[in-house]
């Protein structure tokens, strides 16, 4: 009796059995005086002994989106129903101001200023000069009479005014005021029987900033989806590699996007809309000179700066380049808070705080200022109490019938997005600025 004994190998399809030629081409190598180790083995087949493959590809992501996680994490959103997002913004009442001409002494007991803001002065209102001195030796303090808005002028009389003889005895005369002299409102003061005082109204003023489209695509082939692979490399994949690449897209347009409507390029033979980011809008910048070093004075002259001046947050995000990181740990007022690792969790991201005598600054290293050449020496400082964003379309990631249509044998995805920004109350944002 014949006994047969068949061996399949289905990773090579060689059919082989006892007495019979195998259908390999190449020798088997065989192993003398030796026994078969991990070594050996992988010298006489190299094939045979095969690796462990991690199934977990590592993503590799770039640092270059904390402005737009914290926008879509905890910013501030609104919805929108138009591609031409306008917004308004007011100032708040002006408390000083500034003379924009001499007043000379001219013996009467009222005076009419010149000013740079009058429509934020009222009759009533009170008015102290911390340069000019009244006819008693302390400052001079006024009460404002009539305000006149179209010609920029206030008429003020003096509480301490001067004589005509003599400016430093005290009278009921106006004194002379210099051209540039500052004058705060202190207050107003009104009669016993007044029911009324003047109402002041500060208008809003509007901005605008479009809806623009962010989109991804992503293909695989219906073979490469069957096919045996190392690792699970899939659509999901791609999708994810779609939807991180766009939002260092969009991080970077937040930031130097140029706003336009319809912009119509005569290639594409079609129109955008492109929004505005940052380097538009945020006109307000501080300087430093890059060949020295900063110091505490410096770096608390940047705080007075941000910080005074503006009705913003005590609290603010300074996104900075890595030059003007490593230059800003030169200051000690920074080292030592960055060396008690005073740091904060702002969205899931880790910013260290900075603590001044005039706000705190949570500062973030940001990738994507040496993506672009010349910011690696500079810094955006945001309060996002002032920053929006508006939605026109949210994003929707949508499966496209590529095959089904017959265009493609491909499973394919489509990630979109459509909305805008909007920079409000511009006085609380500020770039630093090397050069």
């Amino acid at each position: 009796m014949l006994f047969a004994i068949c061996i399949f190998f289905p990773a090579l399809g060689i059919l082989g059995s006892a007495g019979l030629t195998l259908a390999a081409a190449t020798a088997a190598q065989t192993i003398e005086g030796e026994p078969a180790t991990t070594e050996t083995l992988d010298a006489a087949a190299a094939n045979l002994l095969r690796p462990e493959i991690s199934k977990l590809i590592t993503q590799i992501r770039r640092d270059v989106y904390p402005l737009d996680t914290i926008m879509r994490e905890i910013g501030k959103v609104t919805p929108i129903k138009s591609e031409e997002w306008k917004f308004y913004q007011k100032d708040e009442r002006g408390l000083q101001d500034q003379l924009t001409a001499e007043y000379a002494f001219a013996g009467a007991k009222s005076g009419q200023l010149s000013v740079n803001s009058a429509h934020q002065w009222a009759p009533h209102d009170t008015v102290f000069f911390p340069t000019v001195n009244g006819g008693d030796g302390k400052k001079l303090r006024c009460l404002v009479s009539a305000v006149d808005v179209a010609l920029n002028k206030i008429t003020v009389t003096p509480v301490n005014g001067r004589t005509v003889g003599d400016p430093a005895v005290l009278g009921d005369l106006m004194p002379g005021v210099p051209n540039s002299s500052y004058l705060t409102r202190i207050g107003n003061a009104h009669g016993e029987t007044d029911a009324q005082t003047e109402p002041v109204e500060i208008a809003p003023y509007d901005t605008f900033n479009y809806a623009q489209i962010f989109m991804a695509q992503v293909e695989e082939s219906l073979v490469a989806k069957v096919h045996l692979k190392e690792v699970d490399l899939n659509i999901m994949d791609y999708k994810e590699d779609a939807i991180i690449d766009m939002r260092a897209q969009a991080e970077l347009a937040m930031i130097f996007g140029y706003p336009k409507k319809g912009f119509y390029d005569p290639i594409l033979r079609k129109k955008v809309n492109l929004l505005g980011g940052a380097d538009y809008f945020i006109t307000k910048q501080k300087e430093y000179t890059k060949v020295n070093p900063i110091t505490n004075t410096i770096f608390n002259s940047w705080a007075k700066y941000i910080f005074t001046g503006n009705n913003g947050s005590d609290r603010r995000l300074l996104f900075s380049g890595n030059n003007l990181l490593e230059r800003m740990m030169n200051a000690d007022l920074v080292q030592k808070q960055m060396e008690a690792k005073a740091t904060e969790m702002v969205a899931g991201i880790r910013f260290t705080r900075i603590v001044t005598g005039f706000g705190e600054l949570l500062v973030r290293r940001h990738q994507a200022f040496d993506e672009v050449y010349g910011y690696s020496d500079n810094g955006l400082v945001l309060d996002m109490e002032h920053v929006e964003r508006g939605i026109y379309e949210p994003t929707q990631v949508k499966k496209l019938n590529l095959d089904e249509t017959g265009q493609k044998r491909v499973d394919a995805r489509r990630i979109l997005e459509h909305w805008s920004m909007a920079f409000k109350n511009l006085d609380t944002h500020c770039w630093i600025k090397g050069v």
